[in-house]
């Protein structure tokens, strides 16, 4: 089991910062380092992301097979 970790920054008696509100944290130095690091590590080119789609697309068991799982029906009018 994890054994409980006591943080030297806080003694007993201290009081905490209240928390942040949402425009706050929004605001704050570390959300917006940490937005921009998610959105360069998250972008891919189209182009890129294209290419991946369409070789999927060829390189899937249920290309071509109008019976494999998670088709939907063509109905008949």
């Amino acid at each position: 089991m994890a054994e409980r970790q006591v943080c030297e920054e806080t003694r007993p008696g201290e009081t905490h910062l209240p928390p942040l509100s949402a425009e706050q944290f929004i605001g704050s130095l570390e959300f917006r380092r940490f937005k921009t690091g998610m959105k360069r590590l998250l972008k891919v080119p189209k182009d890129e992301l294209d290419r991946r789609v369409a070789g999927a697309k060829e390189a899937s068991p249920r290309a071509g097979n109008p019976n494999a799982p998670g088709r939907k029906l063509k109905r008949r009018i």
